[in-house]
């Protein structure tokens, strides 16, 4: 009997793996533009997406993920001079002779949550979609967590690579809403994106 429930599993694993109709992973990578309180802000992102069985050529999709944003300064002078940064104490900065050095890091910027409801236009090796969902995000205002939850769009091209394994770019554009919780005078609105990712099928 043993033996028999292991000949099954191996078949179903084996059919499952070959199968191209299966559940997605896509890890991805871009850059996402967004207004905070007033203040146009780009920077990178990083997220990863879970995508259901395709069904009448349609598909449900899980995101989540962060952005980062520039938090910088720069140096103009050529002589010793003493600077303050809200992070730091006061320090002597070092003599600098080239006229300028631009010292910047990135900080969190947003964390996101949402799902999407994801079309194939067409079907073959290039399959363009479009996509509506909403997506929970938040970030820090005054020392507290605060958040929305925005209507999402979006429109991307899936190109076929092999079996279980296909690459695509993303555009996303979320309608700014008043915010829900945390701050009350923090506001987010008009949050554009591009990614890159690959999709592939777990294969257990």
């Amino acid at each position: 009997m043993k033996y028999f429930v292991a000949l099954l599993l191996c078949f179903s694993a084996t059919v499952f793996a070959q199968n191209p109709n299966r559940a997605l992973f896509a890890p991805i990578a871009g850059v996402t533009h967004y207004v905070l309180d007033d203040q146009a802000i780009t920077g990178p992102t990083m997220g990863l997406r879970y995508l259901t069985r395709e069904f009448s050529s349609s598909r449900i999709s899980l995101f989540a993920g962060a952005t980062l944003r520039p938090d910088g300064f720069g140096y103009y002078r050529t002589e010793p001079f003493i600077y303050s940064d809200p992070s730091q104490q006061y320090r002597l900065q070092p003599p600098v002779y080239d006229g300028a050095v631009p010292a910047s890091h990135f900080a969190f910027g947003l964390a996101f949550l949402g799902f999407d409801w994801r079309t194939y236009l067409a079907n073959g090796s290039v399959r363009p979609y479009l996509g509506v969902g909403a997506q929970l995000v938040s970030w820090s205002a005054s020392s507290t967590w605060t958040g929305t939850i925005m209507p999402v769009a979006d429109a991307g091209l899936d190109v076929h690579v092999s079996s279980g394994l296909s690459a695509f770019a993303e555009s996303q554009y979320a309608y700014g809403m008043p915010t829900l919780f945390g701050s009350r005078y923090s506001s987010l609105k008009d949050l554009f994106s591009f990614g890159l990712g690959v999709n592939f099928a777990p294969r257990w």
